[in-house]
């Protein structure tokens, strides 16, 4: 029986701090400071017949790896306007994160985003954000699954059985989204507890990851 036992790793520090430095017209800025490092492994091992193809599916293959992240973040919380005519409240949100990994290298993601309240029964809400999934153990080091699957040939009008291999791919690079969103919240002060919101969310992905399968 084709079979595989892996352990999977990972140590993570972090440091993180949180404050209001300092107050301009509308109220005090909130400032937040982190940082992180986290380190990934991944061992395992398979049964011998998998290792030679002795089975129709599986034979799963010893994985092997590890990569690690460093990343900083900074975010804010900026207040624009508090108790006036014309907003009840109004402020800016950003943030922005420098990550390394020693797999798939260097990216930098952020977010800006703002909340307006005309009046207290409605916010409006937008964000702009640069966001990425880095590849994970599995689909940078797998050391490959086999599996059989019958496919049809439009030549000769057979369904010949095909045997295929999946394995992890070192080369990968984080996939990336720019994310746009837009909502509004309503909470009537008539109604007592009731809250209802509605958001839009566009997001374009580029370099997915994925893996391909066979078509019939």
């Amino acid at each position: 029986l084709s079979h595989l036992s892996q352990t999977l790793k990972q140590d993570v520090f972090g440091a993180s701090a949180t404050g209001e430095p300092f107050e301009i017209a509308a109220g005090p800025v909130s400032l937040a400071l982190s940082f992180e490092h986290r380190s990934e492994k991944v061992r395992g091992i398979s049964d011998e017949g998998s290792q030679r193809g002795d089975w129709l599916s599986g034979n799963y293959r010893p994985t092997f790896g590890k990569f690690s992240v460093t990343e900083g973040a900074l975010e804010t919380v900026v207040p624009l306007a508090k108790g006036a005519t014309w907003a009840d409240t109004w402020d800016l949100q950003a943030a922005v994160r420098a990550t390394d990994y020693s797999t798939a290298g260097y990216v930098t993601t952020w977010k800006v985003g703002t909340t307006y309240s005309p009046i207290p029964d409605i916010k409006l809400r937008v964000t702009r954000s640069r966001d990425i999934r880095a590849p994970n153990l599995q689909e940078l080091f797998a050391g490959g699954t086999s599996g059989s699957s019958v496919l049809l040939d439009p030549f000769t009008n057979t369904t010949p059985t095909v045997i295929g291999l999946t394995t992890g791919e070192l080369s990968l690079k984080p996939e990336t989204a720019d994310t746009t969103g837009v909502g509004v919240v309503l909470q009537p002060t008539m109604l007592s507890g009731f809250s209802a919101s509605v958001d839009y969310w566009n997001i374009k992905i580029k370099g997915a990851i994925e893996v391909l399968a066979s078509a019939s």
